[in-house]
């Protein structure tokens, strides 16, 4: 039996040290063995980073390419501008032409008022806007109207750049030109991308093909008729929706408003 202050007969025995204080025994292969892993778990981290990384940064491009595409910069308030007004000055006088390609009552007002359009593109005081539309897609069996819009678009956008709209005003006078019956199949995109050529516009086929300015084009028809146009062809002298009887008229109009 032990007593108080009796020394043990296994004081110095091994077995009377303690577990926490005897040194660990490592196994050098088990030793390497974990190294081999955390390095392959370390390398697959960032195999897996780098994927992310690249799928992020092609997401992004994506969204870059596509989305500033989709951008019409050619436009001023919803519409393509024609004036002959000094760069970065604004006309007292905006005639704003609300018209669908798709329109015959467009076609007729071309014919009748091309003249007076004319002239008032032509007048420093003066900034006529067109604002197409699609409000007749279903008088198409091909929602000819968006799509016609939509070219018309294209046309701006790779050739208006410089705030010159000749050739778009070529496309869009061809267009009533050619102007499909209603009811029909309208034009096909590769006949708008003929009559495009033929106005002096390259490399539009794809963005007329892709319908790459189909939601400007839904945008701004919702925008127009949500402000009270009902009709086409509409036309506007500052923002208020002038009656139309002959062209005579519609000049004496603007002129007028020019004085103001």
């Amino acid at each position: 039996m032990r007593h108080a202050g009796q020394p043990s007969q296994w004081t110095n025995s091994e077995e009377s040290v303690p577990d926490n204080r005897r040194k660990p025994i490592v196994d050098p292969r088990a030793a390497e063995k974990r190294r081999s892993l955390w390095t392959k778990i370390g390398a697959a981290v960032v195999l897996v980073a780098l994927a992310v990384g690249i799928g992020i940064w092609v997401v992004v491009s994506n969204e870059s390419s596509t989305g500033s595409s989709n951008e019409l910069t050619v436009a001023t308030d919803g519409a393509f501008r024609v004036t002959a007004a000094p760069a970065g000055t604004t006309p007292p006088v905006t005639v704003t032409i609300v018209e669908d390609f798709q329109c015959p009552a467009c076609r007729a007002f071309e014919a009748q008022f091309a003249g007076t359009i004319e002239q008032l593109r032509a007048n420093p005081d003066v900034a006529v806007d067109y604002k197409p539309i699609a409000f007749l897609d279903n008088m198409s069996t091909t929602e000819y109207s968006s799509r016609a819009a939509n070219a018309s678009a294209c046309v701006a956008e790779a050739t208006a750049g410089d705030g010159d709209f000749s050739t778009w005003l070529k496309f869009h006078d061809a267009l009533y030109a050619q102007q499909p019956a209603e009811g029909g199949s309208g034009l096909t995109d590769d006949q708008l991308n003929s009559i495009a050529k033929q106005a002096g516009a390259e490399n539009v086929g794809q963005c007329i093909a892709d319908g790459q300015f189909r939601d400007y084009v839904a945008n701004t028809t919702q925008t127009v008729l949500g402000s009270g146009v009902n009709s086409t062809p509409t036309i506007l002298i500052n923002g208020e929706q002038y009656q139309l009887s002959t062209p005579d008229a519609l000049l004496q109009a603007v002129n007028q408003a020019a004085t103001k």
